[in-house]
């Protein structure tokens, strides 16, 4: 049986070695939990994450008329030892602040071992 953790651990080693450390911000709403309650606040809550940038890939998507729409991304590896990333979270790089706008969790066994994180090109 696989220790998956042990497995990770040295994913994020890895990853630490070769990358760098940049800065995943999350925004959350505090306050009032409804909207008709009054405004609420927001807060923004930071976290280290160990980044590899991975290349610059093209995806696609469909339009309303199901033609294939073409977008160029930017492919980061972040390391699964902290906070897990998500959509509409922005991570700082070199070059600064960018939207997360697509998450995959690579997790064989259940245990994520690393996030392949896209930003816009």
């Amino acid at each position: 049986m696989e220790d998956w953790q042990a497995i990770a651990a040295e994913v994020a080693g890895a990853l630490g070695d070769v990358g760098y450390v940049a800065t995943l911000s999350r925004m959350t709403k505090t306050g009032t939990q409804y909207e008709w309650d009054g405004p609420s606040d927001t807060a923004t809550e930071t976290f280290p994450v160990n980044v590899v940038e991975d290349d610059t890939s093209v995806r696609y998507s469909r339009d309303d008329a199901g033609t294939l729409i073409p977008r160029n991304v930017r492919v980061l590896m972040v390391a699964a030892n902290g906070e897990a990333p998500r959509m509409g979270d922005t991570i700082t790089l070199a070059d600064g602040p960018q939207e997360i706008t697509r998450v995959v969790a690579l997790k064989p066994g259940g245990t994520a071992l690393l996030y392949e994180v896209e930003i816009a090109a």
